[in-house]
């Protein structure tokens, strides 16, 4: 199934297709369901999630590695400039991790003002030493930036996989739950910042990431 958006009860909900992974043509779609949802002023809460087993496998690599390296390297940099939108996103993000989240998923969790993810399946991992990569200046930025210490060694230099409670604990999510409660808890996170004003909550949100939002926007 492909990217879904439906908007019911002031909540926009955005289903990421089965296995989440981020070519032009899904970068595209993402990027029309953000519009819809800064466009209908009733929307007060942004749900992402995915389907069965993944959450979002991110870079679509038999995309990148068919593609010019040109055109490989400005779409990497499109995806960041679609993180630089969550960032600073008018209404509260959370990221209701169902399963996997590799890489550009991983990212688009801790893009995220809330995550919350499924306890007893599913990893969080960058992926990109066990690649052979290295992160684009907007992801380093990114990572470096909400990332720190033993839990960013761990993450970025070793490909580390991080299982739902693990994660929790480690500051990468905010809470778990079953998987069939995952939309409500993630719903409840986000409760503090939601009706807020949207003018505000964008200015704010891109002062706190002003330096990650600066990198990605260098290019």
């Amino acid at each position: 199934m492909a990217l879904t958006l439906d908007i019911s009860n002031s909540t926009a909900l955005l289903t990421l297709a089965e296995e989440g992974k981020f070519n032009p043509e899904s970068l595209a779609a993402f990027n029309a369901a953000l519009d819809r949802t800064i466009d209908d002023e009733s929307v007060t809460l942004l749900l992402i999630t995915g389907r069965d087993k993944n959450f979002s496998q991110g870079l679509d690599l038999d995309y990148l590695g068919s593609a010019e390296p040109e055109e490989a390297i400005a779409f990497v940099k499109a995806c960041m400039h679609m993180i630089a939108r969550l960032l600073q996103f008018p209404v509260p993000v959370v990221s209701a991790i169902n399963g996997h989240a590799f890489g550009l998923g991983f990212m688009i969790a801790i893009a995220s003002d809330y995550s919350v993810m499924r306890a007893d399946k599913g990893f969080m991992c960058l992926p990109e030493i066990d690649l052979g990569m290295t992160l684009e200046s907007g992801m380093n930025a990114l990572v470096t930036g909400k990332l720190q210490g033993r839990l960013l060694r761990d993450a970025l230099l070793t490909g580390k996989r991080f299982g739902g409670e693990e994660a929790k604990q480690a500051g990468v999510v905010d809470a778990t739950t079953t998987v069939d409660q995952l939309l409500a808890r993630a719903e409840e996170l986000a409760q503090p910042m939601r009706g807020k004003d949207r003018r505000a909550l964008t200015g704010l949100k891109a002062d706190i990431h002003r330096p990650i939002l600066n990198v990605i926007a260098a290019g």
